[in-house]
């Protein structure tokens, strides 16, 4: 199964909480100490699992255009402005999928306005760099760290995709680096 395919129940808004095994392999590319935002919170899930694995992590935004738990405010990822936002260090977040048709967003959209404020780690479809919307983020893209397959319905029956973390950061002058796993 996978956040896209079909059969599976469709979600609003695309959203499938973030497994942990999504988050593990991406803990030995982060900074050891930060303050970072989750624009895409959803359940709160990525956080709990940043909190549980990376204790230098420290999380200062946490927003969702739909909340599905408290302390998550109200905000759209791609609207994220005003001084507490330029707090943030880095944006790590499991954003909706880009929609078949239309041309990488809502991903492409999200990625792109957050670069205007911090670097960001978003949570992909492995495939993410095939598609030619790529193109808007290629020079931004620093680390790719693959993940594979995962649970998304948390049943221990992995997806049909294989996901990945990309890195994109408005400075980057560098080409992407794919990471192996650790």
């Amino acid at each position: 199964m996978s956040k896209r395919a079909p059969g599976l129940p469709q979600r609003p808004r695309g959203f499938w909480p973030t497994p942990r095994e999504a988050v593990v392999p991406l803990v030995p590319y982060l900074p050891p100490r930060c303050r970072y935002g989750e624009p895409c919170a959803g359940d709160g899930a990525l956080i709990g699992h940043l909190r549980d694995l990376w204790p230098g992590g420290h999380d200062i935004w946490a927003s969702d255009i739909q909340p599905e738990a408290k302390g998550i405010t109200t905000a759209d990822a791609t609207k994220i402005e005003g001084d507490h936002a330029h707090l943030v260090d880095l944006w790590i977040t499991n954003p909706p999928w880009p929609k078949i048709g239309k041309k990488g967003d809502p991903a492409l959209s999200i990625i792109l306005h957050l670069l205007t404020i911090a670097p960001v780690w978003a949570l992909l479809p492995w495939d993410f760099a095939a598609n030619d919307y790529f193109r808007a983020l290629i020079g931004q893209c620093s680390d790719i760290v693959p993940i594979g397959r995962v649970s998304w319905l948390g049943n221990g029956t992995p997806g049909k995709d294989n996901a990945a973390w990309y890195r994109f950061d408005a400075g980057n002058r560098h080409p992407a680096t794919v990471r192996a796993r650790q």
